[in-house]
């Protein structure tokens, strides 16, 4: 499947995962955002239930409410403005820290528990016995069509 929706490592001012969720709120107040989709728009993290969606852990680590960064994103012309209002009213974020933080989510092993939730969530790549091994940047490109870098 193939979404007008950046890849979750494009990166605006060193954030990976900013851009598509420019894409997805916009997206989504267009009524265009698939329903697979909603779900995790703008859901924070709950470590409780094991639930780490990507939108979840930009907003944990910019400290950025979902609500103010959605109105943000509705009211800005450009991506340029999205970056300004984040980096002003987000904690300010270093280079070397944004590049970490890419790290730790590239990088993170999948237990499995999360290697299953894996395989029902993305079910055209669920024969893949990297599955495991995948980062969530890599899940969601190769579901939507995307090559590996």
């Amino acid at each position: 499947m193939t979404l007008p929706l950046r890849s979750p490592r494009d990166t605006l001012g060193g954030y990976v995962i900013l851009p598509r969720l420019i894409d997805k709120v916009r997206a989504h107040s267009r009524g265009e955002l698939p329903e697979d989709y909603r779900p995790n728009l703008l859901r924070p993290v709950d470590p409780e239930i094991g639930l780490y969606p990507l939108d979840g852990r930009f907003l944990a680590f910019t400290e950025l409410d979902p609500g103010e960064l959605e109105a943000a994103i509705l009211r800005a012309p450009d991506d340029a403005a999205v970056l300004a209002f984040v980096e002003s009213r987000g904690r300010k974020r270093s280079k070397k820290e944004k590049e970490e933080w890419r790290r730790s989510i590239e990088e993170a092993p999948a237990d499995e528990k999360r290697t299953a939730h894996r395989r029902r969530t993305y079910p055209t790549l669920a024969h893949r016995p990297d599955i495991g091994t995948l980062s969530p940047f890599d899940l969601i490109d190769l579901d939507e069509g995307r090559p590996l870098p």
